[in-house]
């Protein structure tokens, strides 16, 4: 069936207008044809956007759009990165819709994004790609953005898992008991503040670009317990008496309903070496087989060897890597 956006007659000329409301479906449909295998919701996209602090952070975005017909043909955001926060840094995003590119859309958006970010004293960019996109990549090389880090991508088939073969690491230590964050809230509502000095402290360990800075707690407890994606009974928790030492938690995917992400495992530096990370780990993949999901993802920095040991020994496959490029921009020439 032919859409009205390949009905169009494109023209050589678009306009370049702030983000409105009821632009969601048009740049989720634009970011789910860049990304089909991992595609988001408007609820999805617009949870992220709502909760996004403004007040200490920038944020902003544009859209690119075909005058005659107030089409969405492209989009970039920019915005502070509050979990490695620098007044001079950004994470910036360009997607244009497949039928609309090699137009110079992209490079239309990207110099209304960085002229902006001059403005606020913008100095290192970071934005991401797949490996195998290499029109994308070939991109941004061209307007001087250099690799800076590199993650893998792996997925492990939850239904084919024989969790029989892992029996002797289910088992803990003796003062190691673990709950979920459902079981959790039920009794201390409280709870989230010392998970989240938790998380804090274990982000510190992860191999990154930048330093780890801590976010605003408000966006943790809203992205713990109400995004569209949160699962407390699939948010694992290791306690040692009453103190938190470790956690490994899933998220759900409303576009992809048998899929579950994982959002982050870590254990506390003096609980580590005692099989906790991979007990936790277990729990989640029980949670994902036992609840019918077919498949469970996650990200990990090359650079993070004990935890791709882990996920290596349970079986997850390894997908083509996710890098992250930077940009430096009191090198770049103005003229």
């Amino acid at each position: 069936m032919t859409t009205p956006l390949q009905e169009t007659v494109r023209p050589t000329r678009v306009e370049i207008r702030d983000f409105e409301p009821e632009d969601y479906p048009a740049i989720v449909e634009i970011e789910n044809l860049a990304y089909p295998e991992h595609p988001t919701t408007v609820e999805e996209r617009r949870f992220e956007d709502e909760t996004f602090d403004r007040k200490r952070y920038v944020w902003r975005r544009y859209v690119a759009v075909e005058p005659s017909t107030n089409t969405v043909v492209g989009e970039a955001d920019y915005n502070h990165l509050p979990w490695a926060y620098d007044p001079a840094r950004f994470g910036i995003w360009f997607s244009v819709h497949p039928q609309w590119r090699r137009r110079g859309i992209g490079s239309r958006l990207c110099e209304k994004v960085v002229a902006d970010l001059r403005a606020h004293g913008a100095t290192q960019l970071r934005t991401w790609a797949q490996e195998t996109q290499s029109d994308a990549i070939g991109w941004l090389r061209r307007r001087g953005y250099g690799e800076l880090h590199r993650a893998w991508e792996s997925r492990l088939d939850a239904q084919a898992f024989d969790m029989g073969a892992f029996r002797g690491h289910w088992n803990l230590p003796a003062d190691i008991k673990i709950v979920t964050l459902a079981e959790e809230l039920a009794s201390d509502p409280g709870c989230l503040k010392e998970l989240y000095e938790m998380d804090c402290e274990l982000a510190v360990d992860v191999p990154r670009v930048d330093p780890f800075t801590r976010g605003p707690f408000e966006t943790y407890r809203e992205w713990v317990i109400n995004s569209p994606r949160s699962l407390p009974d699939a948010f694992f928790i290791a306690k040692a008496g009453d103190r938190y030492v470790g956690q490994s938690d899933l998220g759900r995917s409303e576009q992809l309903p048998d899929v579950l992400y994982t959002g982050f495992t870590g254990v506390r530096r003096e609980y580590r070496g005692r099989g906790i990370a991979m007990a936790l780990k277990l729990r989640a993949v029980d949670y994902a087989k036992s609840h019918g999901c077919r498949e469970i993802r996650t990200w990990n920095s090359t650079l993070n060897a004990p935890m791709l040991g882990i996920n290596v020994k349970l079986g997850f496959v390894k997908q083509p890597v996710w890098i992250t490029f930077g940009k430096d921009l009191t090198h770049e020439d103005r003229s």
